[in-house]
C-alpha cells in the first residue's frame, strides 16, 4: 500500500531480506486496499514459500466487483473504441506496486474481454531498485521468462515520492527496463493523489526508462478521486483509468507492424 509512512521510509530503500510475497490478481473485481483481508476475494498470494503476503484487500463498503461502474456515468468499457483492434491470443504481463494493483484489476478485466490473456503481479510498498534486483528479488525476470509476454506494464514509483535525490533511481530505472529484453513494454505512471509529494522523480523515469515508452496517468486521467486513505483512486476511478488506458493502447498501436503491441512513435493521449 502507498502509505505516506511508507514514502519516507522509501528513501534510499533496498530490498529487505525477508519480503512478503507478491500478489496475484485474478478473475473480476480490483478490491479497495484497506486494513480488512476477509473480502479480498480477488487476490491470491504467488508466492507462498517465501511468507504471508499482505496482498491488497476489499473495502470500506464497497462490493469487490463494483469497479465496473464509471464515476461518470459512462459504462465501463466506454474506452474500447478501437478496441477490437487490439491483438487477441497476446500475454500481457503487469508489474508494480499497489497502484499496478488499482489499474491492473480493472484493465485485466477489459484485456480478457478482448481475448487478451493478463498476468498481474503486484506487492504492496515495494520499490523500483527491489524489481530491477539483478538477484531478481521479486521475480520479475522470472515471470518474463515464464510467461514470455508480447507486452510488459510496470507502475512503479509511488512509493518514492518524497526521496530527498530521486536522480539515484535512474540506474535502477534503466536496469528495469532492459530486463524487460526486445519486447514492447509500457511505464504507466502513479497516479497522484492530493497533496502527494513532487521531487521530480516522475521525469526521472520518464528519461531513463527507455526502451519502455512512458505514459502519464497523470495526463491521462487527472484528479482521480481517492479512498478514505488519501492515497489510491477508488474502484469506479480505477474502471475509469482502465478504460482510458485502453484508448490509449488503441490510440497509439501500430496496426500493420510485423509483431503485436508494437507502437506508432511519438505516442500521443487519446481524444
Amino acid at each position: 500500500m502507498l502509505r505516506r509512512s511508507a514514502i519516507i521510509l522509501a528513501i534510499g530503500s533496498c530490498a529487505p531480506a525477508n519480503l512478503p510475497p507478491v500478489t496475484t490478481v485474478s478473475g473480476s473485481g480490483s478490491p479497495e486496499i484497506t486494513a480488512t483481508r476477509a473480502r479480498a476475494a480477488s487476490v491470491t498470494a504467488a508466492v507462498p514459500d517465501e511468507g504471508v503476503g499482505d496482498g491488497a484487500a476489499a473495502g470500506d463498503g464497497a462490493v469487490a466487483g463494483d469497479g465496473a461502474v464509471a464515476s461518470d456515468g459512462a459504462a465501463a468499457g466506454d474506452g474500447a473504441a478501437g478496441a477490437a483492434r487490439l491483438p487477441a491470443g497476446t500475454t500481457v504481463l503487469h508489474v508494480g506496486d499497489s497502484m499496478a494493483d488499482a489499474l491492473g484489476g480493472a484493465l485485466k478485466r477489459e484485456f480478457e474481454a478482448l481475448g487478451i490473456r493478463n498476468v498481474v503481479r503486484f506487492k504492496e510498498a515495494t520499490y523500483i531498485p527491489q524489481w530491477a534486483s539483478r538477484w531478481d528479488t521479486m521475480g520479475f525476470r522470472s515471470l518474463i521468462a515464464t510467461h514470455q509476454p508480447h507486452l510488459v506494464i510496470i507502475t512503479l514509483g509511488g512509493n518514492e515520492l518524497a526521496m530527498t535525490d530521486p536522480s539515484v533511481r535512474a540506474t535502477p530505472i534503466r536496469e528495469l527496463a532492459a530486463a524487460v529484453g526486445d519486447r514492447p513494454c509500457l511505464w504507466v505512471a502513479a497516479a497522484l493523489w492530493p497533496d502527494a509529494p513532487n521531487n521530480g522523480l516522475l521525469e526521472v523515469i520518464r528519461e531513463n526508462c527507455a526502451p519502455c515508452i512512458y505514459v502519464d496517468t497523470n495526463a491521462l486521467i487527472p484528479g482521480m478521486k481517492v479512498l478514505g486513505d488519501k492515497v489510491h483512486p477508488t474502484v469506479p476511478e480505477r474502471s475509469r483509468w482502465a478504460s482510458r488506458m485502453i484508448r490509449w493502447l488503441a490510440h497509439n498501436l501500430e496496426p500493420n507492424a510485423p509483431r503485436p503491441w508494437t507502437f506508432r512513435q511519438p505516442v500521443e493521449l487519446p481524444p
